[in-house]
């Protein structure tokens, strides 16, 4: 599937962040929304761009550390599933997808999606 995202860039904690445009091809519905973002990556460095940070360890839903807000929604459109865990088949050809990082005061942003959870 073929997907816009429109992702947080922040350089720093000092920074101020926006909404990137980007536009993925050939996107796996079996993919994971982090395999999802893997592929951005890919693509960006291939492109001599950084890529987009963000925060994960276990990716079997179990560790919370890949958190975000997809959509609007905390870890996206399907309820009771991590971002590791949702696939990219809740999706469809075509779509928008906003990426952001968690927004509270609590976890502050360090660099584009990645907060500090300490």
């Amino acid at each position: 599937m073929n997907l816009k995202l429109r992702v947080w860039r922040q350089k720093n904690a000092e920074s101020q962040g926006r909404l990137v445009d980007y536009e993925l091809k050939d996107v796996s519905p079996e993919y994971s929304f982090l395999e999802m973002l893997d592929l951005l990556n890919e693509k960006l460095m291939r492109e001599g761009e950084l890529p987009v940070a963000f925060d994960h360890d276990c990716r079997e839903g179990i560790c919370g550390m890949c958190g975000l807000m997809i959509n609007g929604v905390a870890h996206g459109p399907k309820a009771a599933v991590t971002a590791c865990q949702l696939h990219m088949r809740n999706f469809h050809d075509g779509d928008t997808i906003v990426i952001e990082p968690w927004r509270a005061t609590a976890f502050p942003i360090i660099k584009d999606l990645v907060v500090n959870r300490t």
